[in-house]
């Protein structure tokens, strides 16, 4: 099993905590990574939850405290885990010296003796019965009805950027996830209503290798 990226240990995950805090509140960064500035003060608001549980629970180490501590830890490691899935591990725009101090590293360049997928999905956008909510779905070309992924395929990345301009290649997308299914649901804010989100996927094999994107498509915030 791969080495977590997070810390177990309590006192490395607190000073983790303090190297994420400088980096995700610098605006010229939010700028430059197209990261989401409400996402980012909601990573910063569990940090600082964490550290000021983990603070007071120093100085009484009752179960109470111990509790709000372990809660609000919990709370903190998830929000990281989304905002790296969604924000930098994949970011074309974040170099890998970046991505490091987030404790992130780059992937290996050897290879990995499993070609990339050869397949190219087309992606299709639908709104849901919810507000601000886009269905992704990876159509398999090759096959009827586009449902299942082709054989050289493990999984789906699905990529997205709310506004801005249209970017030329999926890959240039900011935030990304990926699926073992072919179909995601992205969820936005209610103050992106009315603009432009740009989708595509790509498939990948077992190993990470990402095959090529799809177009670039859209659908409005609604």
């Amino acid at each position: 099993m791969a080495r977590d990226w997070i810390p177990h240990g309590e006192q490395d995950l607190v000073d983790f905590a303090t190297r994420w805090k400088p980096m995700l509140g610098n605006a010229d960064k939010r700028a430059a990574y197209a990261w989401d500035s409400s996402l980012c003060e909601e990573v910063l608001d569990k940090i600082e939850r964490f550290l000021k549980a983990r603070g007071e629970y120093e100085l009484d180490d009752s179960s109470f405290k111990a509790s709000v501590k372990n809660e609000a830890k919990a709370e903190m490691v998830d929000a990281m885990r989304d905002f790296a899935n969604t924000s930098v591990r994949h970011n074309k725009k974040m170099p890998d010296g970046e991505k490091l101090v987030l404790g992130l590293r780059p992937p290996k360049a050897t290879s990995t003796g499993h070609p990339a997928p050869a397949s190219q999905p087309s992606t299709m956008v639908e709104n849901t019965i919810n507000n601000y909510e886009h269905r992704l779905r990876a159509l398999n070309r090759a096959q009827e009805g586009g449902a299942g992924k082709p054989a050289d395929a493990f999984r789906v990345r699905f990529a997205w950027q709310v506004g801005g301009e249209r970017p030329a290649s999926g890959a240039e997308l900011p935030k990304s996830k990926t699926s073992r299914k072919t179909s995601m649901v992205v969820g936005h804010k209610e103050e992106d209503k009315g603009k432009t989100a740009y989708y595509a996927t790509a498939y990948e094999n077992d190993t990470g290798d990402t095959g090529p994107w799809s177009p670039v498509e859209e659908g409005i915030v609604a």
